[in-house]
């Protein structure tokens, strides 16, 4: 199973270092190939054993046939000859059962699913390819309870949802957020804020003249990059879907703090859809700025690109947007503002000023999301003795 996709999701109440996670996750609804999974998150207060909900997440994963088959065969017997030469010796085809079992057993048989040579090594490698390019059919989710029937409902209307996102009229979007990827692959920190100097300050925060602090979308340009350690995969070697959203999420934390100067929390993720799966040995470099900012919350764009470090291929895999909330400084050694107010984000480009513009309308989109959130939740609490 890897990770297709995560819904937008909004985050109704912190999380503190005082408070219990509770986790609740149930499949929904299973298709062929893909199904979606419910994830719950409650928080508890240690002290007062209070409970308060704190956000929803639906992710789609989708099954794998089992890998391409290997064969694992013990290393050659190196025996010593003459001085400090060595010679192989062709180890035969046949192996006693205590090493078969332990080759069996190996944690790379193991993790990597690779099968192992028999005395009909050619006629099971046909019969074991067969069964990876079989189709796969997941078997039928059969709601019993009313909550089961309405998570079941609500599950096909969430993916007709995600399939019509997808397919209808995001050719302009589509476009303007692959000729940002280009512009931002061409920035660098460094080079941005040298840029920055050299140009009287124009691209650093400055004072503009009616007295607001004006920063410009490309000095909150941040990027990162992570190597896919095998802590960060699954059984497959595919990278784990949250591994790479909290990747995202603190380079996203980068921009926005580099944009407010104020402490920043999380306040919802809009859905993410991962085109291309990464591996263990891949390199990925996210790369992330403030595209829009309102009140007191900002909106961050992120896009992740992968490279595998052998063959230097590089590949996009997935972007999203983020909402990032400032907050009043508490430490003593910050200085604490009488109001809060965020500078003024300044686009430079016709590209900047379109991505800035769309903005608005995601913003709409998301309160309408967390409202329609909020009320089911209140609905629910009211249902409950």
């Amino acid at each position: 199973m890897v990770t297709r996709s995560v819904d937008a999701v909004h985050f109704l109440g912190p999380i503190t270092t005082q408070n219990i996670v509770i986790l609740q996750a149930c499949v929904n609804r299973a298709w062929k190939t893909s199904m979606e999974v419910g994830v719950r998150v409650i928080t508890e207060d240690l002290l007062s054993a209070d409970q308060r909900y704190c956000c929803h997440a639906y992710l789609t994963f989708v099954a794998l046939p089992q890998p391409p088959l290997a064969t694992l065969v013990p290393a050659p017997n190196i025996t010593p000859h003459g001085h400090g030469h060595s010679s192989t010796k062709p180890d035969s085809t046949k192996q006693d059962p205590a090493s078969r079992a332990a080759l069996a057993n190996s944690p790379a048989a193991r993790r990597y699913s690779f099968s192992l040579p028999s005395a009909s090594t050619n006629r099971d490698s046909k019969s074991n390819l067969s069964q990876a390019g079989r189709s796969i059919q997941l078997p039928a989710i059969e709601p019993i309870t009313p909550i089961e029937v309405e998570r079941y409902t609500m599950a096909q209307s969430r993916r007709e949802a995600r399939l019509q996102q997808s397919n209808e009229g995001k050719e302009a979007e589509n476009k303007m957020l692959s000729d940002i990827r280009d512009q931002m692959r061409r920035w660098n920190v460094t080079q941005t804020r040298k840029r920055g100097l050299a140009s009287a300050g124009s691209l650093l925060p400055h004072m503009g003249a009616d007295g607001h602090l004006k920063v410009s979308m490309q000095s909150t340009f941040a990027e990162s990059a992570q190597l896919v350690l095998p802590q960060h995969a699954n059984s497959l070697s595919i990278t784990f879907g949250g591994q790479v959203m909290k990747w995202m999420e603190n380079v996203c934390a980068v921009s926005a703090s580099r944009f407010a100067r104020v402490p920043v929390v999380t306040a919802s993720i809009d859905s993410l859809q991962f085109h291309r799966k990464t591996m263990i040995g891949d390199c990925l470099t996210m790369r992330s700025i403030v595209t829009r900012v309102f009140k007191s919350s900002m909106e961050v764009y992120v896009f992740v690109d992968s490279e595998n470090l052998v063959t230097g291929k590089q590949t996009f895999t997935n972007e999203g947007f983020f909402s990032m909330v400032a907050l009043q400084p508490s430490s003593t050694t910050l200085p604490k503002r009488s109001s809060l107010s965020l500078p003024e984000l300044c686009p430079e480009s016709d590209l900047e000023q379109a991505l800035s513009d769309s903005g608005e309308q995601r913003r709409i989109r998301r309160l309408e999301q967390r409202r329609e959130l909020a009320e089911r939740e209140a609905a629910l609490a009211a249902q409950s003795p």
